[in-house]
């Protein structure tokens, strides 16, 4: 006898139902934030751009503005670069600061 397979589906964001507001929104801040270093991905727990990228995201386009929201995405991504496929067992830790100074 074969088992019931049961299929999951992960929610994902639709972009096509976006308002033009918040595509508008979400082009904005991309625009804005371009240019500006970001730490490596396994970093991102400490990174400042990303934690402003998610904030503004979440609240400009998705309009989410509830404090559990954003500390649970903050929480989320503890846990992202805590994990070790991610991390990679890396102990060392980028300085955007001093690379800058190398290149001036």
């Amino acid at each position: 006898m074969l088992s019931q397979l049961t299929l999951y589906t992960l929610p994902t964001l639709d972009v096509r139902c976006l308002s033009a507001e918040a595509l508008a929104n979400a082009d904005q801040i991309f625009d804005e934030i371009k240019h500006q270093r970001m730490l490596p991905f396994n970093e991102a727990d400490r990174d400042v751009v990303r934690h402003a990228l998610d904030r503004r995201f979440l609240k400009e386009v998705l309009d989410i503005t509830s404090e559990d929201v954003h500390a649970a995405v903050g929480r989320l991504r503890e846990k992202l670069c805590a994990e070790p496929s991610i991390h990679g067992g890396k102990k060392s830790r980028c300085d955007l600061e001093a690379e800058a100074r190398k290149f001036g």
